[in-house]
């Protein structure tokens, strides 16, 4: 048995998911729930938590907390502690030492009032099926003893039939301990790898996560143990490829947020640099993987759910594979295949996306934006907001610099071409003198003092705005968005501003970087190292996790805890802002 007392144990398990990488099973916390959760995270939010995980001690429920090491968790009560660690990819160990385990399965009722139906198999040895979730569990008590319990639900075919879906483990009467193993999975497992050798087997995942830490760019000082969660947190995040998901992919997060949406990946994509090309490519590419004939990117992946379509994110892969380009020299054949994936997705937006034909494409509504409830959709669907084009712009020359690359002088021509042509247009269209706007379709009707930073998401554009609307538009941004810790998505004097309202007041991830990196490559270097340092200050020190957003006045942190694109962002403000 490991000395828990020596253990610098830095995960909080309520604040980061613990898993490992690969792996579709996690474990989570909920700190004012006081709850323990299994999940399976194949399928998005709540359709991902199976079990409830609770430490008994005779019959009583001891108070608990739940901190890890990359390698394992650890449930710590007054009565006794249980360690649990990631096996393989479906698979969770739990040793305990004097404390039983109740796995309390949580499926709803599903069709016909189903919900998840267990028997034993042989002694030791239990299998649970959830037809609401579509998953299959083994249960193997290696040590102790397992019996299977209620809940007792209606069947449709018999009201009396008990569906016995939950397992409680309870102490070897030797050794006062208990060791048992959990498979979760789409397909059926019938049996499990013996001998179970929980000592062996950690050590293995520490040195798996001591290899990808070893990558990792140096941090210093009161940011180095935040910084080496945060790495922990992206590790953690990925899960293999499967389905849906053409390469290993990084979700979102291994508690709610588990999926890949179309925006989402581009900053892990950069945030894997140090892990190399591959790496870094294959996270850029996997929803490409999937794009449309028309060159639209569906909404977000599961592995093997459907791929959903009528809602796209903002293009903003261009820039990104500009990024990447900036550290790697790609060859030939990823480069041809990253013209064809941007070309058809910028044709997609500029034909099928401008429904009044003026030449500045539109979001039909908000979730396109990625601001999915920003007060510019309050307005009107379909609207012309300033970010879109200035996405499309740059992507444009992310497409001329690829055929540069490519020493294909005239289609590097062309695209820097559409790219100007673009860009006058939006000035022409969406510049009213003192700021962008965005304007309606059709109507071309727009707020004259919006709240919303949505439309400043173009000072993205950095370095291809003149110098007087740049300076103009900072001003705005530092006037009516710019807090203590950093850029709210609507200004807190505006009457529709809401500390947890999603788009409509937090602070988050991605809007900040891509104007930290606008700034600063329009020259204005210290506003963009002042407004990194906000944001991770707030992120390392407030909030001390990673989450979807953040309370743009406190700083605390709000929704999906240990949120991957949220870590990808602090990992590279720290490299390129941090002292």
């Amino acid at each position: 048995m490991e000395n828990r007392g020596n253990e610098n144990r830095f995960i909080d398990v309520c604040d980061t998911p613990f898993s490992r990488y690969g792996a579709y099973v996690a474990v989570s916390a909920d700190r004012e729930k006081k709850e323990i959760i299994l999940h399976n995270v194949r399928r998005v939010g709540g359709e991902g938590f199976e079990y409830r995980l609770v430490p008994e001690k005779d019959g009583e429920r001891p108070e608990f907390t739940v901190t890890a090491l990359p390698h394992m968790a650890v449930i710590d009560t007054p009565d006794g502690y249980a360690e649990i660690y990631v096996r393989d990819y479906t698979t969770l160990v739990f040793e305990s030492h004097g404390l039983d385990l109740f796995f309390e399965h949580l499926s709803e009722g599903g069709v016909w009032n189903q919900t998840a139906y267990g028997a034993p198999e042989g002694p030791g040895r239990f299998k649970v099926i959830s037809v609401p979730h579509r998953l299959y569990s083994l249960f193997t008590v290696v040590k102790g003893e397992g019996v299977l319990s209620g809940p007792l639900t209606a069947y449709f075919s018999n009201p009396s039939m008990d569906l016995r879906s939950n397992l409680r483990v309870t102490r070897d009467k030797s050794d006062g301990g208990v060791l048992a193993v959990l498979t979760m999975s789409e397909t059926e497992a019938r049996e499990i790898r013996l001998p179970v050798d929980p000592a062996s087997e950690k050590e293995a995942i520490r040195r798996e996560w001591e290899a990808f830490l070893a990558i990792m760019p140096k941090a210093t000082g009161e940011e180095r143990e935040f910084a080496t969660l945060t790495w922990y947190n992206l590790w953690s995040s990925f899960v293999r490829a499967d389905g849906n998901y053409g390469h290993d992919a990084m979700i979102m997060s291994k508690k709610i947020m588990s999926s890949v949406w179309s925006w989402d990946h581009c900053f892990n994509a950069l945030a894997m640099i140090p892990a190399g090309m591959g790496t870094a490519y294959d996270q850029f590419e996997l929803p490409f993987l999937h794009q449309a004939p028309t060159g639209a990117l569906p909404d977000n992946l599961n592995p093997n759910g459907e791929v959903p379509w009528g809602i796209t994110k903002p293009p903003i892969h261009g820039w990104t594979f500009g990024r990447l380009m900036d550290r790697f020299c790609f060859p030939e054949g990823i480069l041809r295949k990253t013209a064809v994936y941007l070309e058809k997705q910028t044709d997609w937006w500029m034909n099928y996306r401008d429904c009044d034909g003026d030449g500045v494409p539109d979001y039909p509504q908000g979730c396109d934006s990625g601001w999915d409830n920003a007060t510019v959709f309050d307005m009107a669907h379909f609207m012309e907001t300033p970010d879109l084009s200035a996405y499309l712009i740059l992507q444009m020359r992310a497409i001329a610099r690829i055929y540069g690359e490519l020493n294909e002088k005239e289609a590097q021509s062309r695209w820097t071409e559409r790219s100007d042509g673009l860009l006058g247009r939006l000035i022409e269209h969406s510049w009213d003198g003192e700021r962008f706007v965005a304007r309606k379709s059709h109507t071309h009707e727009y707020e004259k003092e919006p709240t919303s930073m949505l439309p400043l998401q173009a000072i993205v554009l950095g370095e291809l705005l003149d110098a007087d609307k740049m300076a103009k538009l900072v001003a705005i941004l530092k006037k009516d968005f710019l807090t203590e810790h950093g850029l709210a998505t609507e200004s807190p004097s505006s009457p529709y501003y809401d500390r947890n309202g999603y788009w409509r007041g937090p602070i988050w991830a991605p809007s900040t970087y891509l104007v930290v990196d606008g700034l600063n490559r329009a020259g204005y270097g210290e506003l963009a190292k002042d407004i990194a340092k906000r944001f991770l200050r707030m992120a390392s020190r407030t909030a001390k996790g990673n989450y979807e957003n953040f309370d743009a006045l406190t700083g605390k942190g709000l929704c999906a805890p240990g949120y991957t694109w949220t870590a990808s962002v602090y990992m590279l403000l720290l490299w390129e802002y941090g002292e």
